[in-house]
């Protein structure tokens, strides 16, 4: 099977199975793809996939009919091709065309893809690819414009006003650079920033986060020089000023209560020199060697790992730890430019979610000592899982209070602080300090 015919079979999946874009792209039957064929693959899916909403509303106006009377195959065969023609600009037209009308599986099939890209390849050289009228229905024109559904383009109208909704959604589709933490206990930060730039690498210093650097674009993390070595690992910029909010020191008991895949419990070893007792607990089973593979490569013998459930109170942790990490499931509103498939089923999760977050905030607040900080956190962009959840908590935990604070250029109001991709450059986070009163 060639590249674009593995693509698709992994778009069929998509859509049939419901299968999540990271899992499918682990697929064995891509094992004999060449190194340069599974990045264009994983290219060709992911932007399939992430402009599926856009596509759809060109095929629909191309074929003159809506895509619901499309056969899914001969649809995804469609989207395959416009990922080609209109995401990218290496492929040439005739080669995108050629290659995908041969995946058709019957002359009709491959007459009809061939007529539909062909009239997209048109319109986009005249610029006149159509949208619906942003003076009649913004949501609708944004929606289609940016690919996401009409419903979380609303939801951010609503937080952040037109422009600033629409600057968001800008940056989730355009802005794609991988943030890398440093093991300072191995390597120097400046030293691995001019080691990146000698090697080719675009790169800088985060103005956040004092253990991060930026790399410009997508890169394979375990292919830069100094993984292997444990140097540094990969979380964004955000997550690792939450680690240094949570300001763990030496000596201390630290929980970290949905721990995988690890980042904030590694970041949170390195802050304190390896020198903390770290308890790193997730609810799968199965994520828990994501943790230790992870703490063995970079060298930190701080970090023990358990399976638990987050919801369940346990006797004897409570007021054990002295910081603890509440980084709690969540819709992921914060993340939608880098999980392709996440802003088609973020809106069900809105709703159920705050509640779930709140029993495993309550039960954390248990295992904390007098005295101790926790940090509650999430990467979305939804207040009823943000600041909503942490007021509710506040009116009824009498011992606890937000306490305010400064992470390089960054600074909270009430012990609050959200960052925002198109104005901070990171993923969507929320963070809150909260601390419980000393006895007495």
């Amino acid at each position: 099977m060639n590249l674009r015919g593995a693509t698709l079979s992994l778009l069929d999946e998509y859509e049939l199975c419901g299968k999540y874009v990271n899992l499918s792209l682990s697929s064995h039957r891509l094992d004999g793809l060449s190194r340069e064929e599974r990045a264009l693959l994983t290219a060709l899916f992911y932007t399939a996939v992430e402009n599926k909403l856009t596509y759809d509303y060109y095929i629909s106006a191309a074929a003159k009919r809506p895509t619901r009377e499309i056969d899914i195959h001969t649809l995804n065969l469609l989207r395959l091709g416009c990922a080609q023609i209109l995401g990218m600009d290496k492929i040439p037209d005739h080669t995108a065309v050629n290659e995908t009308v041969k995946l058709g599986s019957n002359k009709g099939e491959r007459g009809f893809v061939n007529a539909v890209l062909r009239t997209l390849i048109r319109w986009r050289d005249a610029n006149s690819l159509p949208l619906p009228e942003r003076e009649r229905n913004l949501a609708r024109h944004l929606s289609v414009k940016y690919s996401f559904p009409v419903a979380i383009v609303r939801h951010f109208i609503s937080l952040y006003g037109e422009a600033d909704a629409e600057a968001l959604l800008r940056t989730f589709n355009t802005e794609k650079y991988t943030d890398l933490t440093v093991n300072t206990l191995k390597a120097d930060r400046e030293a691995l920033l001019s080691r990146l730039c000698a090697e080719g690498i675009s790169a800088a210093k985060s103005p956040y986060s004092q253990y991060s650097l930026r790399l410009f674009g997508s890169y394979s993390p375990t292919l830069l020089h100094g993984f292997a070595e444990g140097e540094f690992f990969v979380q964004d910029a955000s997550c690792a000023v939450s680690a240094e909010v949570l300001s763990p020191v030496s000596g201390e008991e630290i929980l970290d209560l949905c721990a995988a895949p690890g980042g904030k419990s590694f970041a949170v070893a390195v802050i304190s020199r390896d020198g903390a007792k770290i308890l790193s607990l997730d609810l799968h089973e199965s994520k828990l060697s994501l943790i230790s593979d992870g703490a063995a490569r970079l060298g930190l013998r701080s970090i023990s790992v358990e399976q638990n459930d987050a919801t369940l109170p346990r006797v004897e942790f409570f007021e054990k730890f002295d910081r603890i990490i509440c980084d709690v499931p969540c819709s992921g509103l914060g993340v939608l430019g880098k999980k392709a498939d996440l802003r088609y089923n973020a809106e069900g999760a809105m709703e159920h979610l705050p509640q779930l977050q709140y029993k495993i905030l309550s039960v954390a607040a248990k295992y904390l000592k007098r005295g101790g900080t926790l940090v509650y956190s999430t990467c979305t962009l939804n207040p009823n899982e943000n600041e909503s959840n942490v007021r509710r908590f506040l009116a009824e935990e009498s011992d606890f209070s937000t306490e305010d604070f400064s992470v390089g250029e960054l600074r909270s109001a009430d012990g609050m602080l959200t960052l925002l991709p198109h104005i901070h450059h990171t993923d969507g986070f929320f963070i809150a300090k909260l601390v419980k009163k000393p006895r007495g």
